[in-house]
């Protein structure tokens, strides 16, 4: 598949694990044990969704190693520092607009119904600092207002480390280091915590969440560089189709664990799981793949960012305003809310970019 072109079952999924989160952190914030049974069954409703976030970083690690490598094949830059730094600006510029119209309306809503007085709702906002600016995850003392910017806070420091490397140093990076910072790290937490779940435990130096992003992106650059050896090999029908159904079942297996009360400790297998099924869905082995592969599945990834971003808000308005009704009710009006905040958002923002009118404020012609 050209790297140009989005891989249409990439993006759905990330629109699906997207939602999965919602509902995670829906549960986790109306029910106390965060177990939703469905009927006589063992499944439940997303009591491990955030296993999605793994997902969101093996993919952001792929297409890193993509991009530094689409960029080495054109010659090695005379200034890497440089590069990196503008691709930095980029990439930050690409996501911040989007971010911060999402968490000012989360301290918004949080400072009205959690703050009692104006001052107070003032120096939760001041208090708001690191977290609007993508610095909470380095230790600041912040009040962290939309948690869920971790994500965004881990994956531009990792990127910001790992892009230098992989254009002065790509095939060592890629097939050496990654494969054994991943295993090391994860291997780490394994040992150390319960879990993959978990953000805000202090290891001393770092975030513990920094640690899952960077053995996750590391696990992503393996992906590219096993994907394109992958595609040097000419599969039968039959091969074709029996690695068809092990993606299939790779991801019905992620998404058992993410209904089920397993253990946490299995969080750390089922990574390796979604990894797998990652390799041969970039890969596009499996005959369907073409089926995905139409304009509306291509803007699934943007979508995915926005809920993703735009729920805790949802959440905390639907707890303080509608505490009375149904967990039904709550769950299908956090959704709603989210979806429209979402939509609104990517209106807006896009609104103002497309009219420049942030250039047009501040820059003379």
């Amino acid at each position: 598949m050209n790297n140009t072109k989005k891989n249409g079952r990439v993006e759905l999924l990330r629109l699906i694990f997207a939602l999965g989160i919602l509902f995670f952190h829906i549960c986790k914030r109306f029910v106390d044990d965060s177990i939703i049974p469905i009927g006589n069954t063992d499944f439940n409703f997303f009591s491990r969704g955030y296993i999605g976030v793994e997902f969101f970083f093996i993919v952001s690690g792929y297409l890193l190693a993509s991009s530094a490598y689409a960029k080495n094949s054109k010659g090695e830059p005379e200034l890497i520092g440089s590069e990196t730094a503008l691709m930095m600006k980029k990439k930050f510029w690409n996501i911040f607009p989007y971010h911060l119209f999402a968490t000012m309306l989360t301290i918004i809503v949080n400072a009205y119904f959690l703050e009692k007085t104006m001052v107070d709702r003032w120096y939760y906002l001041v208090d708001s600092w690191a977290s609007i600016f993508f610095l909470q995850v380095f230790g600041f003392d912040s009040t962290w207002v939309n948690k869920l910017t971790w994500y965004i806070d881990v994956w531009l420091m990792v990127t910001f480390i790992f892009y230098p490397f992989l254009r002065k140093h790509y095939d060592i990076f890629v097939k050496i280091i990654c494969p054994l910072l991943a295993l090391f790290v994860l291997g780490y937490m394994a040992h150390e915590y319960d879990g993959i779940a978990g953000i805000d435990g202090w290891t001393g130096m770092f975030y513990k969440c920094f640690l899952r992003g960077l053995s996750e992106m590391a696990l992503g650059c393996c992906t590219y560089s096993l994907t394109r050896q992958f595609n040097k090999y000419n599969f039968t029908k039959l091969g074709k189709f029996i690695l068809g159904v092990l993606e299939v079942l790779c991801y019905l297996i992620v998404f058992r664990y993410a209904c089920t009360e397993v253990d946490a400790k299995y969080s750390f297998p089922v990574i390796f799981v979604m990894w797998i099924g990652l390799i041969l869905t970039f890969s596009d082995i499996n005959p369907c793949h073409e089926i995905f592969d139409k304009p509306i599945f291509a803007k699934f990834g943007k979508i995915s960012l926005l809920i993703y971003l735009n729920q805790f808000y949802a959440i905390r308005f639907v707890q303080e305003v509608f505490s009375g009704i149904s967990l039904t009710g709550k769950v299908v009006l956090c959704t709603v809310i989210t979806i429209i905040g979402a939509q609104v958002c990517g209106l807006v923002v896009d609104g103002i970019k497309k009219l420049h009118l942030i250039n047009k404020l501040i820059i003379r012609n």
